[in-house]
């Protein structure tokens, strides 16, 4: 692990790493995506698609999941947590088309893993991972085209909550925390962005002319759900940090 993206993620919550995917793999992806939205779209699943992933039955497949277990990422998974002390989902898409909204809009934080009318997750509990793993597409030329965006430092703020409320805050609503200025991330195709799970973070409105394309990994440490709370207090428990 290298000491400017060990000092980052351990300061700001992330780390971001330029143009790291093969050119090849995303490519394959983002071919792969075309087809499933020219085949199988259908507009009325929209809220769901935006809440929970674009097309859902490539999720899993080699064209996916080749962004990270056949590329660079496969090893900084491995260095950050060991590849044999967690696991992964199939991958996310996430798109933001171009002129999504008219204006632009405050991005508003959130964390994963909170149920809500649209996500699918379960109720009654904070359904928490350890890190997720952005890989990019497609270059978000401008600010507000739809960017990854986060609020530095915003882990500790969170750890800081989870700890001193006790194991019920998995039971609890979302906190309203005061938590700084966002910022948007300019990514291009093909870059990284390694992501702690209590960072706050959002996608930003597209007011561009380009569709954002990113596929999300979601990652935990095997038998998270014994310690949950545990992994919220201690926002390092389990990362070879």
């Amino acid at each position: 692990m290298t000491a400017e993206w060990r000092s980052s993620l351990v300061e700001r919550g992330y780390a971001h790493f330029p143009r790291l995917v093969p050119m090849g793999l995303i490519q394959g992806a983002r071919t792969a995506i075309a087809d499933e939205l020219r085949l199988r779209y259908d507009a009325k699943r929209e809220v769901e698609y935006s809440n929970q992933s674009y097309c859902p039955d490539i999720l899993g497949t080699p064209a996916i999941t080749d962004l990270l277990e056949r590329s660079p990422v496969r090893e900084i998974v491995n260095t950050a947590l060991g590849l044999d002390a967690v696991e992964w989902d199939g991958g996310q898409v996430a798109i933001r088309w171009a002129h999504n909204v008219d204006r632009e809009f405050a991005p508003e934080p959130h964390l994963d893993g909170y149920p809500t009318a649209n996500n699918g997750l379960p109720r009654g509990r904070i359904n928490n991972h350890t890190a997720t793993i952005g890989v990019f597409l497609t270059t978000t030329p401008c600010t507000f085209a739809g960017n990854l965006t986060v609020w530095p430092g915003t882990h500790h703020v969170y750890e800081r909550h989870f700890r001193e409320g006790g194991p019920r805050v998995l039971f609890e609503p979302y906190p309203q925390l005061s938590l700084g200025a966002p910022l948007q991330l300019m990514c291009e195709a093909g870059d990284v962005v390694l992501m702690h799970y209590e960072l706050a973070h959002t996608a930003a409105v597209n007011t561009s002319d380009v569709d954002r394309i990113a596929v999300y990994f979601r990652l935990w440490l095997r038998g998270i759900d014994e310690q949950r709370w545990e992994c919220l207090a201690n926002l390092w428990r389990g990362w070879r940090l």
